[in-house]
């Protein structure tokens, strides 16, 4: 898995504020990161269903993760990139402009994206497609937060994760993917009223 990562803060479960590296972090570990404190959960979950439905009216397939606390979103790699391609289409962007409302919080939530790859070509050629379109939203995202303090962690996951068999054209569709991972944090527990200690 190739990842291309930045350093960003992590909550711990006892609601004390770490730096860490996030480049140490799998994708997993990134998503299980930060526990939501048990006096935030029924808040932190109220406000995470409301942006899945939010995501949802905006066209992006969704689901609920962590026991309703993550919200995942998928779109088809070629709603965003062309065939082979590590540029994003022109009409990208009003794809993704519906994810300004997160990345103009990064206190409030962390944003993790990991494209996959069918099988076509070899390891080093999908690990090095799905890097390059995860800076690219990336970089895309990072404009459209408008700020230098960005809460995207870009992961290029390869062809290590297929949905399903990449045995027909369509199933290769399918795997060929971009989740999108939104993930509560500090911000969104203090307003649950949970007071955090600064380390």
């Amino acid at each position: 898995m190739t990842a291309a990562v930045w350093g960003a803060p992590c909550v711990t479960a006892a609601g004390q504020s770490e730096e860490q590296d996030v480049l140490e972090y799998s994708l997993d570990q990134n998503i299980a990161t930060p526990e939501v404190p048990k006096k935030a959960k029924a808040y932190v979950k109220t406000a995470m269903d409301q942006l899945r439905r939010y995501m949802l009216k905006s066209g992006f397939a969704t689901e609920m993760l962590r026991d309703g606390e993550v919200v995942e979103l998928t779109v088809p790699c070629s709603d965003l990139f062309g065939a082979g391609a590590v540029e994003l289409k022109p009409t990208a962007g009003e794809r993704l402009r519906p994810l300004g409302i997160v990345v103009r919080e990064p206190k409030k939530y962390k944003v993790l994206v990991a494209v996959h790859t069918d099988d076509t070509g070899d390891e080093v050629y999908a690990d090095s497609i799905s890097a390059a379109r995860a800076n690219a939203i990336d970089d895309y995202l990072w404009q459209l937060a408008g700020t230098d303090d960005t809460n995207v962690v870009p992961y290029g996951i390869g062809k290590d994760e297929p949905r399903v068999p990449n045995t027909t054209r369509v199933n290769r569709a399918v795997n060929r993917r971009v989740e999108i991972f939104i993930i509560p944090d500090r911000k969104l527990f203090e307003l649950a009223g949970v007071k955090l200690k600064e380390n």
